[in-house]
């Protein structure tokens, strides 16, 4: 077994966080074998990786019980690791006649970045493209990049240099997309007259949209319904439901506008009427323009 231990610039983790990557010799959870077991943690107030890599298949049992061993009272964080590390760990463990293990708190990236799918816009939702929006550049070394020559380097575990440093990238984006949450939020918030809030949900049902924000501070409560828009206020969330209308801005992009009576500039690349506002750009919601929307209307009636 090949193990490896590597100081990071991390500082997203606290104390009971432990992140977690695996690779293995292919996705069938009933004849595929683990072959390497990647973490990251705090120790000492310093962030490590620790990877441990599996030379034969008589190995792999190691590799599943230093798993049973670090993961006691820890939050495991990974990259999809719902769909297919942690399942994968336990069709092994199985296998290897060890008990499966169900942790009692987990922080799925993947699940985090998918929520907010409908506001941004991603080449994939590949790590190595999400890492993409905090600034990460992946640099695995380039064979890496043929999946044929990944998969041959697994089985024959001849060159474990580019399937650890690729598990090593894994590891250093997971442990520095932990906070995503953060990104979001500030994403997704606006300052007001009122205070600070933040768009959560949207949905478009015919020609209808139903927009829900949130708050930081407690507000009266308010109903307002106008001729293009309903407002409704109940402490710190905030609705609002607008008609719209769907049609096609170009060859490429067709979506959703309502009305601009607040003369709001648009945030797009799209060229459009001023007289409307879009919502949404075939399945992305314009989240500058439902935030800016969402202002000038509670500021009118606040």
């Amino acid at each position: 077994m090949i193990c490896k231990k590597i100081k990071i610039e991390g500082k997203n983790l606290n104390i009971n966080d432990l992140v977690l990557d695996i690779e293995t010799t292919g996705l069938d959870f009933r004849i595929d074998k683990l072959v390497l077991l990647g973490l990251v943690k705090i120790v000492a107030e310093d962030t490590y990786i620790y990877q441990y890599f599996a030379q034969d298949d008589t190995e792999e049992i190691k590799l599943l019980k230093i798993f049973l061993r670090e993961i006691k009272n820890k939050r495991i964080i990974t990259f999809n690791g719902d769909s297919f590390d942690i399942p994968f760990l336990n069709s092994r463990l199985i296998s290897q006649k060890l008990l499966p293990v169900f942790p009692e708190s987990t922080l799925d990236i993947y699940k985090v970045i998918k929520s907010y799918s409908k506001f941004f816009a991603y080449e994939s939702m590949k790590l190595v493209d999400i890492e993409k929006l905090i600034g990460i550049e992946r640099k695995d070394p380039s064979r890496y990049k043929a999946i044929s020559k990944l998969t041959e380097d697994i089985l024959t575990r001849n060159k474990p240099y580019p399937i650890l440093k690729h598990n090593e990238n894994d590891l250093i984006a997971t442990e520095a997309l932990t906070n995503i949450e953060n990104f979001y939020t500030n994403k997704l918030s606006i300052k007001s007259k009122i205070g600070k809030f933040w768009l959560y949900q949207a949905n478009i049902n015919k020609d209808i949209g139903n927009f829900e924000f949130k708050g930081e501070n407690t507000l009266n409560d308010l109903y307002v319904a106008e001729n293009n828009y309903q407002l409704i206020v109940k402490e710190n969330l905030i609705k609002l439901n607008i008609h719209v209308l769907y049609g096609r801005f170009n060859d490429d992009v067709r979506g959703f506008v309502t009305i601009n009576n607040f003369d709001i500039k648009n945030e797009s690349s799209i060229d459009i009427n001023e007289k409307l506002l879009i919502i949404r750009e075939n399945s992305t919601y314009n989240y500058k323009n439902l935030l800016n929307l969402c202002k000038k209307i509670i500021e009118n009636h606040y």
